[in-house]
């Protein structure tokens, strides 16, 4: 699936404006205080790679929910606290926590706080690496695979569907700073700045850090 995204994405990216409708590099990275990423959208609203770069209008950024609200959030906050133990942590827990079934399954039977311990403390001593600068992997999607976030029509950062427990470890042990892909960005925010030379800059939270250029080779390779 990600081989037929990367591809959608790669030509979008070479065809003129009038036929492909306004967009930006569909891997854009800006740097952002994890603790000004309020708010999170359902999966279903935006895709998390068929919407990056896309210049969106409509309603879809006042959907948004308060990340902290998120029983995920709350579950990952709880075992980071030490209200929640590895043994509380079962398949039925993360169900009701919105997790998936088999996602659920596969968590509670690795040992899911074992994870959520290792994570902590790698963000932690380390931050979050951009897939670029890191090893490189046996998987050609990880480069893609940022913590993404979308832009809603006053500014506000919306987090979408990707790096999930990267973002909220990175909030909870106070990481200052850390690498997003920009996904969709509203059409009303779009419109006021994009007479800068770069509109991003123009972002009080964001600072430019450049893009993740998709390589044929990418999408080309088997998944």
């Amino acid at each position: 699936m990600i081989n037929r995204n990367l591809l959608r994405l790669k030509l979008r990216d070479a065809l003129p404006w009038r036929i492909t409708g306004p967009t930006v590099p569909p891997f854009v990275i800006c740097r952002v205080n994890p603790r000004e990423i309020r708010t999170y959208l359902e999966y279903a609203v935006l895709r998390k790679y068929r919407s990056a770069g896309r210049i969106e209008s409509g309603a879809w950024d006042l959907r948004a929910k308060p990340l902290s609200e998120s029983p995920k959030y709350r579950l990952l906050r709880g075992y980071y606290d030490g209200r929640l133990e590895e043994a509380d942590l079962t398949v039925e827990s993360l169900r009701e926590a919105g997790y998936p079934e088999r996602e659920a399954r596969s968590y509670a039977s690795s040992g899911y706080g074992a994870y959520l311990d290792e994570l902590f403390a790698s963000i932690r001593e380390r931050g979050i690496e951009l897939e670029r600068d890191a090893p490189q992997t046996e998987r050609t999607a990880d480069r893609y695979d940022q913590v993404a976030v979308n832009v809603g029509r006053d500014g506000e950062l919306i987090f979408n569907s990707c790096g999930f427990h990267r973002l909220v470890a990175s909030q909870l042990v106070g990481l200052e700073g850390i690498p997003v892909r920009i996904n969709a960005i509203h059409d009303r925010w779009w419109r006021a700045h994009r007479d800068a030379a770069n509109p991003l800059d123009d972002h009080p939270q964001l600072t430019y850090a450049g893009q993740i250029p998709i390589r044929w080779r990418d999408v080309l390779a088997r998944a």
